[in-house]
């Protein structure tokens, strides 16, 4: 471990703005009387936090002033779990799961040390085997994990046993499952019947009956555009969405889904899609904005990374939930293991209540590596583990960051 306890402690405040859009109330969702719909199964209501980001502000934070600790984990490399490009990343108590969808068409399960384990499911038509991976999933116990290749969710236990495969009634793309009871699913240009009712955002109960559908698509005849990221994310035993387009989150329930975090960025934010606008006009503007590219829910923390071009690092704030305070970093820092700080394409993953993961490429650490050995802030003991037998063909290295107590 790393430690920079010692470094100041200096945090800005930035201010809290409640908006509540009434429309109608809402029945259904166990809701309180502070609770109000803003659509059949949207609810807004007073925990809605907004946090406010000024790209351009003085008030900022060196990265060791809000990561403390920072340690890797290596993951073996042999020929039987050979790992080309990370999609996705699951960990459960003992072990970590890694998915890669594009090239092995594979998941992969290893300890918290980073040894290979086993493999999960094999390629092929028969029982518990897969044709095209989408994503997996752990169960609310974390005693099943759950593939998902869009005819199948295939279910297994975390030593690889194959226990049943079930068969969704459902066209989507991307799945999450709720507290045993419930299933959400998505699929960006929508399902239901006639263009007004198709909806990205589809709930199931436990026997995958739907219960509701919200967002309405924002595919037309011209724009057909995803944002890339994966729009279903499960942090702890709560689902979230990052309304595509949008810096608004919400988190969804088995009858209803709600805002829970909204991203206000000064001169910045995804621009509105036009009537007849076509998806390379809108990432021409989109590429000139400051916006949120990936997010992370812990237990006392929310991490949002944004994108902005002509920034050689991946600029990102961190909230607070108990001083309700948001921390920009402003990219400046005294440890060199910071590069990997950068999500990439992978979605971050929490590790623990204040830890996230974030994986890089084994070529990627490497390129640092003489920067790093210049660095009197990293002991020998660590440099010759985290290179002893690394190439740049070795899997990739996964870097755990612990956020300080602020």
């Amino acid at each position: 471990m790393i430690n920079y306890k010692l470094f100041p402690d200096f945090f800005s405040f930035s201010g809290r703005i409640a908006s509540v859009i009434i429309l109608f109330i809402i029945i259904g969702c166990q809701t309180s009387p502070n609770k109000v719909s803003t659509g059949e199964h949207i609810v807004s209501d007073s925990t809605l936090i907004q946090i406010n980001v000024d790209p351009d502000g003085e008030e900022s934070y060196a990265f060791d002033s809000l990561i403390d600790d920072i340690s890797y984990i290596k993951l073996e490399t042999n020929d039987d779990c050979l790992i080309g490009n990370i999609h996705q990343i699951l960990c459960s108590k003992d072990y970590i799961f890694i998915m890669d969808v594009f090239v092995a068409n594979a998941v992969y399960c290893f300890d918290k040390q980073g040894h290979f384990v086993r493999r999960i499911g094999e390629i092929g038509q028969g029982p518990g085997e897969y044709t095209r991976l989408f994503k997996m999933c752990l169960t609310s116990d974390q005693k099943q994990i759950v593939l998902y290749d869009w005819k199948y969710l295939h279910y297994y236990d975390l030593n690889g046993k194959h226990i049943k495969d079930v068969t969704p009634d459902f066209d989507v793309y991307d799945i999450e499952l709720g507290n045993e009871d419930f299933l959400a699913g998505f699929r960006a240009s929508g399902i239901g019947d006639g263009d007004s009712q198709r909806r990205m955002l589809s709930v199931y109960d436990k026997d995958l009956k739907l219960i509701y559908k919200e967002f309405p698509t924002f595919y037309n005849k011209t724009f057909h555009l995803d944002d890339g990221m994966i729009p279903l994310r499960s942090f702890g035993n709560n689902i979230y969405i990052n309304k595509p387009w949008t810096h608004s989150i919400y988190r969804i329930e088995k009858e209803c889904c709600y805002e829970r975090y909204r991203i206000n960025i000064v001169n910045g934010g995804y621009p509105e899609i036009q009537d007849g606008m076509d998806g390379d006009t809108y990432l021409r503007i989109v590429g000139t904005k400051f916006c949120i590219r990936d997010y992370a829910i812990l237990k006392d923390y929310a991490l949002f990374y944004f994108s902005k071009n002509g920034v050689t690092w991946t600029p990102f704030v961190i909230y607070s939930h108990k001083t309700k305070k948001t921390y920009k970093c402003n990219g400046r820092y005294y440890n060199p293991l910071f590069f990997a700080h950068s999500p990439g394409n992978t979605p971050i993953v929490c590790y623990d209540k204040e830890t996230v993961l974030i994986p890089q490429s084994a070529s990627s650490v490497m390129r640092m590596k003489e920067q790093i050995y210049n660095s009197p802030l990293i002991n020998d003991s660590k440099l010759m583990q985290l290179y002893d037998g690394l190439t740049e063909d070795s899997n990739p290295v996964l870097f755990l960051l612990h956020i300080k107590s602020i």
